[in-house]
């Protein structure tokens, strides 16, 4: 499971040049709190988000209003961009997870941007990538599916170990009951993995890996 571990996701600020990236946030920027609304599925797709700084989750409420945690994004993250190149409405909403600073770019701007800068390739590279990180979050046994959903929190968020989180949430990523979730945290222990009342921290990321390379915890 090493090669799993090595990379676990990637953001459209790797894939594109300084300049490239310099110029789609040169838009204003804003600010939003925890537990806001970005975009709203079910909207067109008139914009894109550029997330310059803070860390959000996406999330897909099926017919009868049951939800789903699809993923995680941070800085350097573009959101939105597959329901306005498509010209479909919105298949999740985008919540922020913590104090978020991005910039909008209407749908105009945005075609011109990818026309500008040949940045198709770039972001069918990224759609790619996320394709196989929905394919991967539920790869492996319960503690394997929860410790890789725990390490792409850290690295998307930049580093950070404390997390705007539930059980519940957690069990809606990784496909699995709540129950399921918190024997894996037990045995996970606290010396990797401590959670409180809709918070989650991540105390040892090195035994975490160790964890998902078979070492053990």
């Amino acid at each position: 499971m090493s090669e799993r571990s090595s990379s676990l996701v990637s953001s459209l600020r790797e894939l594109v040049p300084d300049e490239v990236w310099a110029e789609l946030t040169a838009y204003p920027v804003r600010h939003r709190r925890p537990g806001e609304t970005l975009l709203r599925q079910g909207d067109p797709g008139t914009e894109v988000i550029v997330l310059v700084d803070g860390l959000v989750k996406i999330v897909h409420a099926d017919r009868h209003g049951h939800e789903r945690l699809l993923a995680f994004r941070g800085p350097g993250e573009i959101l939105g961009e597959m329901a306005l190149q498509s010209g479909d409405l919105r298949l999740a909403h985008v919540e922020t997870m913590s104090t978020c600073k991005f910039s909008r770019i209407l749908a105009a701007d945005f075609r011109r941007l990818v026309r500008d800068h040949r940045l198709a390739g770039a972001l069918a590279a990224l759609t790619a990538r996320r394709l196989r990180e929905q394919t991967e979050v539920y790869d492996g046994d319960v503690v394997e599916r929860l410790v890789m959903a725990l390490l792409r929190l850290v690295e998307v968020s930049g580093g950070a170990d404390s997390f705007s989180l539930t059980r519940d949430e957690l069990a809606q990523h990784i496909g699995v009951g709540r129950k399921s979730v918190s024997k894996a945290l037990v045995e996970l222990g606290p010396g990797l993995v401590q959670v409180g009342r809709g918070r989650v921290r991540v105390v040892g990321v090195e035994g975490l890996r160790k964890v998902l390379d078979g070492g053990g915890g």
